[in-house]
């Protein structure tokens, strides 16, 4: 979607990039409109990973009885 016909067109010694300002910026447009248009799966998403590693944290803490970090760790986790 980024790379547009007039970008391959332009030729720089030695390999050099064909990025451009006008390139980024259409770049940036279209990560913000899939961003946008994705919004409800990125934040199910981040609430899954958040909920995976509370869980992980959980299991450490069991599993490592001993150690004065192990409740802070989980504590910590659970109130984010």
């Amino acid at each position: 979607m980024t790379t547009s016909a007039k970008a391959k067109a332009r030729r720089h010694p030695r390999g050099g990039s064909r990025w451009t300002r006008s390139d980024e910026a259409t770049f940036r447009a279209y990560v913000e409109q899939l961003s946008f248009e994705r919004r409800g799966e990125i934040e199910a998403l981040n609430r899954k990973l958040s909920r995976q590693e509370r869980a992980i944290l959980a299991v450490r803490a069991k599993t490592i009885t001993s150690g004065p970090t192990a409740e802070a760790d989980v504590h910590a986790a659970f109130y984010r």
